[in-house]
């Protein structure tokens, strides 16, 4: 489940495994269902049974991932994935993907569906170190907004859409050069 989106009919399954061990089924036929499932699968906090839901448990696994593309630095894995992909950045393209994995595929479709791209780079905390990982144009590096929508004209003549900010200059004394 942690690889892969679940298909649904396999998830169905899932919950009917699951409703049929909580509520009975057998010689005596089905028996009442005492509370809706929304109820049943909330945790014990808000007053639920704590019954995980197969689909948002594979959301959540898959969004792991994707969580570790972003924050997780230095793995070979990782460094496998920015060179065929781009890394998380290119999970909001399209048209990217033809060649992609069936992993990449699902992790792009979790990507999109579910809306993540806007929480997910909000939930950054930009440190530009030496730049070498920041996109200059596209990353939301310098007071949380990207330099793209924040100069559309300057992006739109700019040669080099695809620098990183170390590649256009550096630090010296505090100063940018």
């Amino acid at each position: 489940m942690s690889l892969f989106k679940l298909p649904s009919g396999v998830a169905g399954k899932l919950v009917r495994i699951q409703r049929n061990f909580l509520w009975g089924w057998g010689a005596e036929g089905r028996k009442i269902a005492w509370a809706p499932w929304s109820l049943v699968c909330k945790p014990r906090e808000f007053r639920g049974l704590g019954i995980v839901d197969p689909n948002l448990f594979n959301l959540a696994l898959l969004g792991k991932w994707i969580w570790r593309l972003g924050s997780v630095k230095g793995d070979f894995w990782e460094e496998v994935l920015i060179s065929k992909y781009e890394g998380w950045r290119s999970l909001g393209e399209e048209g990217k993907g033809k060649r992609s994995s069936l992993w990449w595929k699902d992790l792009k479709e979790v990507w999109t569906s579910e809306g993540w791209e806007r929480s997910f780079e909000d939930g950054f905390k930009w440190k530009v170190g030496d730049g070498k990982d920041i996109y200059f144009w596209k990353d939301n590096w310098l007071n949380g907004e990207a330099l793209k929508n924040a100069f559309p004209r300057l992006f739109s003549i700019s040669s080099v859409k695809d620098a990183k900010l170390a590649e256009l200059g550096f630090w010296s004394n505090g100063v940018w050069v």
